[in-house]
């Protein structure tokens, strides 16, 4: 197939025309990276190609555009790109293009989730493992990650989220024990574990004692 004319539209995209009237539509990076001219001959197989290389591009776009947002586990990247339609086969491509390169990196991912979430919301491990996983990481990574941790960092944020409870429930004069009960369920749905929950709620309650 000869091509007949190139022809560039606004300022990204270029329109190759061939003599036996088929038209290749490329941005204008592939395009250049292609080296097309006037009176170039190419095969049915480079045409495939092109086509392949210019989707290649649009799904690097877009993926570049949502790790700009944010980042992105693995999992959450290629789900957005599959929502759009692309092609399975060229969106794994991406996917690996963008590990090799750095910009998707899991551990990453969870380390700057676990630090964002301890800042905002004072998860602990559990919650913090339960999200995680509905973000598509292995158990695997997240168990190395979050083991990775200082054990005090739970009990920390176990603190922050109780002593926040912990004053409304004394605002409304609540007996002792139904003060334990509602903070060990409330730490409890925080992804906390029973011997932090345990001590948390005796730290509390202790002082709270010893005030009286």
């Amino acid at each position: 197939m000869q091509i007949i004319q190139v022809v560039k539209k606004g300022k990204n995209d270029v329109t190759v025309l061939f003599e036996n009237d088929q038209v290749l539509f490329l941005t204008l990076e592939v395009f250049l990276k292609s080296g097309l001219k006037k009176g170039d001959n190419i095969s049915e197989d480079r045409f495939s190609f092109l086509i392949e290389q210019n989707k290649l591009f649009h799904i690097r776009q877009k993926a570049f555009r949502l790790l700009g947002r944010r980042q992105h586990s693995s999992f959450e990247l290629r789900r957005k790109l599959w929502n759009k339609d692309y092609e399975q086969k060229l969106i794994d491509e991406v996917i690996e293009e963008l590990k090799q390169s750095g910009y998707l990196n899991d551990k990453e991912f969870i380390s700057a989730f676990v630090a964002d979430k301890n800042r905002a919301k004072n998860w602990g491990s559990k919650k913090l493992k339960g999200e995680l996983r509905k973000r598509g990481l292995a158990s695997k990574i997240i168990d190395e990650e979050l083991n990775s941790r200082p054990k005090s960092d739970d009990y920390e944020s176990a603190v922050k989220s109780a002593e926040k409870k912990y004053k409304l429930l004394l605002k409304r004069n609540t007996e002792p024990k139904v003060i334990r009960n509602k903070l060990s369920a409330y730490l409890f749905s925080k992804g906390f574990d029973y011997d932090i929950i345990k001590q948390v709620c005796n730290k509390l309650l202790k002082s709270k004692s010893d005030e009286q």
